[in-house]
């Protein structure tokens, strides 16, 4: 007796081709996936403090005499708030780099601490390297893509260690107002 043979509709190359195709696809699919598990959101070693700052854009480098910088309201624009002006001012562990994007209107804060310093067990505030690079001149870390609203490192122990800046949220509330407060 013969046995039967059933047309089962494919062809058995393209049955091979089918199961190729679903191995290099499941192969695919567990390589992104084991590569996005280790990516993780990066958090600064400076504490979220309660922050809550607001200042005119238009006089805030004159008040604090940091003429030296371009004026906040200017792109780009930078101030270091390191000083309380206000009873209710709440400015961070060290102060606040405000800096205004120099290729559209929108504003970034972060915390003057620099995170590998703070990490240490030092405190040290980073400093303006020039209108676009931060810097702190205690482990001399550079932050250059602050103009960006990138906390990232670039150089530095800081950037060795991938400690990032603390970020604040920054926003207009009215044409010269602009209001920090805590992400």
């Amino acid at each position: 007796m013969m046995p039967s043979l059933r047309w089962s509709g494919r062809k058995p190359f393209v049955r091979g081709l089918s199961s190729l195709r679903g191995v290099v696809l499941g192969g695919l699919s567990a390589f992104l996936l084991a590569a996005c598990v280790g990516v993780e959101a990066v958090e600064s070693p400076v504490p979220a403090y309660n922050v809550h700052y607001s200042c005119n854009i238009s006089t805030i480098n004159a008040a604090l005499q940091q003429n030296d910088l371009p004026n906040l309201d200017s792109q780009p624009g930078v101030v270091l708030v390191n000083k309380y002006q206000n009873v209710s001012d709440n400015i961070g562990v060290c102060g606040l780099l405000l800096y205004h994007a120099a290729t559209e209107d929108v504003f970034y804060a972060y915390d003057l601490a620099c995170p590998y310093c703070y990490r240490r067990g030092a405190v040290s505030a980073i400093g303006m390297k020039d209108p676009f690079v931060a810097r702190c001149p205690g482990c001399e870390s550079e932050f250059g893509a602050v103009q960006y609203g990138s906390p990232a490192p670039t150089a530095g122990p800081a950037n060795a260690e991938n400690y990032h800046l603390r970020q604040y949220r920054a926003r207009l509330t009215t044409y010269t107002t602009l209001v920090v407060t805590r992400k």
